[in-house]
């Protein structure tokens, strides 16, 4: 559908829409939270079609499946997790000390004990997008949830990446998986933060729960505005926006100055889906950069387009002269990215997202420390804090 440039973030915001779920999960939330194992069994056999007799995969169980993965996968999947780690590792923050008139002050960053990661059905990629970073990340813990097949099981790749992270898998999947790692159950365990995308459905318990436990973000449906020049072939700008628009309620925007052009790539992308899209035009390529910071999408590619990277504020991640496909796979960056304009104030997923930096401080030079005490002690004064101010005076005039 071809809008006005002034349209496109009212379309936007309808088309990501999740308002109409969170009433739909809160039930299933409750359910797990009151009864456990019990509830996720019985709503895995009425939502998912599947009679578990356990929830938890057990090791052998998973070293069975993962020897089943073909070898061309396999090979392609270690690559990715070196690419993804080598990457992340670089992100991982240091700690922090300095000195300061008598005080030694710092920041420890400590990684998070337990985390839960939600895996879609069969999407071993973002269990490597979000478990690699969780281990460069140093968690101690990591649980999986995913929805299981028919027959019980999870598809080979994602038992072969869990063995990889040291895992443990439980086969549950929608907003109960979610209730249960919020919560914990009789099998599951309580964890830390919950990370991962899913359905709709997934990320409106993820809100729900979002009280009791962390989060990454509450996720909208997979997003692309792919900015092109005229010179590029069409088949090439098109291929990159049916690539997105696989996923289910997906968004893509096309974006050009020409709109010769613009009917070109059009032609070749209704050759290659029928998933809903829009298409818009600017008056310039300067404009590209514009409607890109105004939408803050998932993903930008910018195709020809002399955009300084610098210029971009407000997306998940950029890709420059390359399909976004590459990011969702084995580029090194998280596929985990902010939806629903939410890039404006929040990133790509990283190891700091499975960490907590702890603030410390101590005197060295009480004599000279005892400056910023007596300072402190005017400034809870003047806020009216009479008890701040005597407890930093009392400490003062201390021997």
């Amino acid at each position: 559908m071809r809008v006005s440039r002034g349209e496109l973030p009212g379309f936007l915001k309808r088309m990501t829409s999740m308002d109409q779920y969170v009433e739909r999960v809160k039930g299933i939330v409750n359910d797990v939270k009151d009864h456990g194992d019990e509830a996720l069994l019985r709503l895995t056999n009425e939502l998912d079609g599947v009679r578990l007799d356990a929830i938890e995969l057990s090791s052998s169980e998973l070293t069975t499946l993962a020897n089943s993965i073909e070898q061309s996968v396999r090979v392609a999947v270690d690559e990715a997790m070196v690419s993804v780690e080598s990457f992340n590792s670089r992100i991982k923050p240091s700690n922090v000390e300095d000195y300061y008139k008598g005080l030694r002050r710092g920041i420890r960053w400590v990684s998070l004990s337990r985390i839960g990661l939600y895996v879609p059905k069969g999407y071993f990629s973002t269990l490597i997008m979000t478990g690699v970073l969780a281990k460069v990340a140093g968690v101690n813990e990591i649980i999986v949830v995913t929805p299981p097949r028919r027959d019980g099981l999870i598809d080979p790749e994602v038992a072969y990446v869990a063995l990889r992270l040291n895992a443990r898998v439980f086969r549950i999947g929608g907003a109960q998986a979610i209730a249960a790692l919020a919560f914990g159950t009789e099998s599951v365990p309580k964890v830390d933060k919950i990370a991962g995308p899913g359905n709709a459905y997934v990320q409106a318990a993820k809100l729900l729960v979002s009280e009791y436990v962390g989060i990454d973000g509450v996720e909208g449906p997979t997003e692309l505005v792919a900015c092109a020049d005229p010179g590029i072939k069409p088949t090439t700008v098109a291929l990159d926006l049916a690539a997105q628009l696989e996923h289910v309620a997906a968004v893509g925007v096309l974006v050009t100055w020409s709109e010769d052009y613009l009917t070109k790539v059009e032609g070749e992308l209704s050759k290659l889906t029928n998933a809903p899209y829009l298409s818009t035009l600017v008056n310039k390529p300067d404009e590209c950069v514009n409607v890109i910071n105004e939408v803050a999408p998932e993903h930008a590619s910018i195709w020809g387009v002399k955009v300084p990277l610098e210029e971009i504020r407000n997306a998940g991640a950029v890709s420059f002269m390359a399909p976004s496909a590459l990011i969702d796979y084995i580029a090194g960056p998280s596929h985990v990215l902010p939806t629903s304009g939410s890039a404006k104030w929040r990133g790509v997923l990283t190891p700091i997202d499975f960490m907590k930096p702890i603030a410390y401080i101590e005197p060295i030079s009480k004599v000279e420390a005892n400056e910023l005490g007596k300072l402190g002690a005017t400034l809870g004064l003047r806020e009216g804090f009479r008890r701040h101010s005597e407890a930093l005076t009392n400490w003062v005039n201390e021997d």
